[in-house]
């Protein structure tokens, strides 16, 4: 069996046991009899349990990471509603990984990769254009929007979802591209 195979088997039956039992709780024994593995398969690799953990939630991240690759010009996400598509098609795809790492609070992971992700995409295409970036302010921007994302899927979570999906995620889409301000002020008519 190929290297990818086994490391999405693990990830999977790490899945399946991280719905049951927060991370603390899972033990390489069961992750391996999940997975149909023996300890040293599971060790050929992962370095612990925390690196499978640190690979599922990545797994969560790839196709973003592929399309943002994909793409000439980040600008081209910025405009109408690409990115909305984009992040809006990867959370219906992974909503119950989602709202389980929200359960057991660790959706931090999820976050900072994220960022990271958006950080050295948007750094490197600067690059290319010959442009030096306030790195400083790139930061802070994408630590306010992305916190604040989380923040209102964390919400619609604790709500037991009783907005509809799609509506949370325009809310949030519409929030994000007109500013809190504007919104706020729309809201209050």
């Amino acid at each position: 069996m190929e290297k990818r195979d086994t490391e999405r088997e693990f990830i999977t039956a790490f899945w399946r046991l991280y719905g049951d039992k927060p991370i603390e709780k899972i033990s390489v024994g069961q992750l391996c009899a999940s997975a149909g593995y023996n300890r040293a398969t599971f060790y050929n690799h992962f370095r612990d349990i925390y690196d499978l953990f640190d690979r599922a939630v990545e797994t969560i991240l790839e196709p973003v990471r592929e399309r943002l690759l994909s793409i000439g010009d980040f600008r081209e996400l910025l405009q109408e509603n690409r990115m909305e598509a984009l992040l809006m098609s990867q959370f219906r795809k992974n909503t119950h990984r989602i709202e389980l790492l929200f359960q057991r609070k660790d959706h931090d992971l999820l976050g900072e990769k994220i960022k990271g992700e958006l950080f050295l995409h948007v750094k490197k295409e600067m690059k290319e254009r010959g442009k030096t970036a306030d790195t400083v302010m790139l930061e802070i921007l994408l630590e306010y929007q992305i916190s604040a994302v989380l923040g209102v899927i964390g919400y619609w979570f604790r709500r037991k979802k009783e907005t509809p999906e799609q509506d949370i995620l325009e809310i949030v889409y519409r929030i994000s591209s007109k500013g809190v301000l504007p919104s706020l002020e729309e809201t209050l008519g």
